[in-house]
């Protein structure tokens, strides 16, 4: 798993530590699931592409129905998943960067508590308000020799980029809503308030498409951003 060594004696919490390090290992092991269940799909989407042509030429359809019933078991494991990574994906990016500022605006630690509560899915608008935490200016620039130009530029960019991916998930889980004829969430600040694995029902597209990567990748990103300010490097 990828996570940096932290001294546990130093700037961090054994509490903060351990729950930055036990949600990085749970939505790394999900994200490697959701990979290996995208590959199959597309296998098996390739697959039924055969079925339409052999269909036509065959009485007995037991090929194409096996594709379609293993089809339908990985769409499902798919959409399980993804889910499932969404949420320790997107908790560890707002505790990751709850601790990344504080750390760097030297706060005092957090209790077990905040902890506890910010290991929990955040709502879409929680997360959104995380993404809108000005990382690249707490975060130190490398250095000129470390082979990446424009760090903080690119850094700002990635991190808006992302945010504006959560702000459309927002709208589509107003869209869903209204098709479906539900009651809740009809306003923006009601989308912000939902959680995202509560809306994204399996019989549409998934909201998660398109963020859930990216979500990954900062999520992954924030402990060594973490070990950056605690080092100044």
């Amino acid at each position: 798993m990828r996570f940096p060594q932290f001294d546990e004696r130093g700037t961090l919490t054994t509490t903060e530590v351990e729950a930055l390090r036990s949600l990085n290992a749970a939505f790394l092991t999900a994200r490697y699931e959701w990979q290996t269940a995208c590959t199959m799909w597309d296998r098996l989407r390739n697959a039924g592409a055969v079925t339409e042509l052999r269909s036509a030429h065959t009485a007995f359809p037991f090929f194409e129905d096996a594709v379609d019933e293993i089809a339908n078991g990985v769409t499902a494991y798919e959409r399980q998943v993804a889910l499932t990574a969404w949420r320790y994906a997107a908790a560890a990016l707002v505790l990751g960067v709850t601790v990344l500022q504080r750390v760097a605006e030297a706060k005092p630690p957090l209790t077990a508590t905040e902890v506890d509560e910010l290991c929990q899915e955040p709502t879409l608008g929680r997360l959104h308000e995380a993404l809108s935490v000005p990382v690249a200016d707490l975060v130190p620039e490398r250095a000129h020799h470390s082979g990446i130009p424009n760090d903080r530029e690119d850094t700002g960019r990635r991190w808006a980029k992302m945010r504006d991916g959560v702000a459309d998930a927002m709208d589509l889980v107003l869209e869903l809503a209204a098709d479906e004829d539900a009651a809740h969430p009809r306003t923006k600040d009601e989308a912000a308030g939902c959680l995202l694995t509560q809306h994204c029902p399996p019989h549409t597209d998934p909201v998660y498409e398109g963020v859930l990567e990216p979500l990954f990748r900062l999520a992954e990103e924030v402990p060594f951003d973490i070990t950056r300010v605690i080092t100044k490097g």
